[in-house]
């Protein structure tokens, strides 16, 4: 066994297994791959429970009260844990992280977490990687999974001018009572911009919903059934991308109508083209006069926000569900290369790294489907990779051969517009391609 390392920097030596960062989704996701594969891990988590933003009401953690999950639970479960059959179809936070308990729980994972790990640095250090904490302490690693998430790290629209009043970000954001008769705008268009403004509108004098372009609003159900579900069934029979469009115009004007009657903006792009958001509510509010469909802001001027079209309004709170910044800031460029202006990491398939065989990233996607099972598959073919690697020779340059063979491709839905663009991914083709890179990894290590 080996002793701890000494030196300046207080290395204790771990190069007999990986080092996983966060206990969300991702993390255990991938433990449980490393664990079926034989490979030693550890996770390491900067919180003092597992399930990442997942736990609401602690640090960390961007949910509110009614948050539920955007896909139905039969298109999140991780593969061979089916979240339970008793539950409603789209499993509140509460539910969600009951479930990653159990799943942990089910998979020996538990004892595998180390409570109270705050990251601060990962840099390569020889052939293994060096892993610095935030209380001073530090790891070499045989190497490393990222999978601590793209949704903590808050980001906020700039606008010129000044506000006295409040402003949240979605991340901060628990319960309506914040809300309660104040005069509300809400900036931002995704799932949690529509979900505060339902909220805001049932408890606030007036609730204003800011929309720099217009989108696509789902219903959660069509045809008795969850909206992914009924997709689901098109995309396994190969239905071709027209007859995916149809069927979502079908159900927009099957529950709404059209929507702009209402006053919401046309969306800019076609459907599939731009953005999705799955909310059965807010047309019905912008319909009632609860909800006022507001353009881009153009200027704050004290207690009065100024929008693009020159109208005017007062507002007390401003919130910005404006999203979050893909960040990994205790990693180099020099040993994860980034791109885009330096805002996401250059990955081959979001998960390899073009430089190191020794550092990978799990869950920095944004798909169109449940992402828990893109988790599981991006995990598992990461430990198939890591083992045609170890097996050296010929095995270890097919394996880097095949992932470089995806180094310069981008598997983004064509036309995909918006915040992090780059980080999404149509599921089914990228499953495929996941599953058809683990096979020849497999095959590759098999004939080592």
């Amino acid at each position: 066994m080996r002793s701890p390392l000494t030196g300046p920097t207080g290395h204790d030596d771990r190069r007999d297994r990986w080092c996983v960062i966060g206990a969300g989704p991702a993390g255990l996701a991938t433990a449980k791959n490393f664990r079926d594969a034989g490979l030693p891990f550890e996770i390491v988590e900067r919180h003092d429970s597992l399930g990442g933003i997942w736990r609401y009401g602690e640090p960390g953690s961007a949910v509110y009260r009614s948050t539920c999950m955007i896909s139905s639970k039969r298109l999140s479960a991780f593969h061979g844990f089916p979240m339970p059959a008793a539950s409603q179809d789209f499993l509140g936070h509460r539910e969600a992280l009951t479930y990653l308990t159990d799943y942990a729980h089910a998979n020996g994972l538990l004892e595998h977490i180390r409570y109270g790990r705050a990251v601060s640095r990962v840099e390569r250090e020889g052939e293994a990687w060096s892993v610095t904490f935030e209380d001073g302490g530090a790891c070499l690693y045989r190497g490393v999974v990222v999978a601590s998430g793209h949704h903590w790290d808050p980001k906020s629209a700039q606008f010129p001018g000044r506000f006295d009043g409040r402003v949240l970000h979605s991340s901060e954001y628990r319960t309506p009572g914040v809300l309660q008769g104040k005069r509300v705008l809400i900036v931002g268009t995704g799932n949690s911009g529509t979900d505060i403004a339902v909220e805001s509108s049932r408890v606030a004098a007036r609730t204003l919903h800011s929309v720099r372009q217009g989108c696509h609003y789902l219903p959660k159900y069509f045809l008795g059934r969850p909206m992914d579900e009924v997709m689901e069934w098109f995309v396994r029979v190969r239905a071709p991308r027209f007859v995916h469009r149809w069927i979502r115009r079908t159900a927009i004007w099957c529950v709404f109508g059209d929507p702009t009657r209402f006053g919401l903006p046309r969306p800019s792009r076609r459907i599939m083209d731009g953005r999705l958001i799955l909310n059965s509510e807010l047309v019905h509010h912008v319909a009632h006069g609860s909800v006022v469909s507001k353009p881009d802001v153009a200027e704050l001027r004290g207690d009065r926000v100024r929008f693009t079209d020159g109208s005017e309004e007062e507002v007390d709170v401003i919130v910005h569900a404006t999203g979050f910044h893909a960040s990994l800031p205790f990693l180099s460029p020099d040993d994860l290369p980034v791109r885009e202006s330096g805002r996401y990491p250059d990955l081959a398939l979001h998960v390899f790294n073009p430089v190191h065989d020794g550092l990978f990233v799990v869950g920095m996607i944004q798909p169109d489907s449940g992402a828990w099972w893109l988790f599981d598959d991006q995990a598992a073919t990461v430990a198939a990779y890591i083992g045609a690697v170890r097996s050296g020779g010929p095995a270890a340059e097919r394996a880097r051969g095949l992932v470089g063979d995806h180094a310069a491709r981008r598997y983004q839905p064509p036309g995909t517009p918006g915040p992090h663009a780059s980080l999404r991914v149509e599921h089914d083709r990228y499953a495929r391609i996941l599953r058809r890179l683990r096979r020849d990894l497999l095959s590759a290590a098999e004939k080592a």
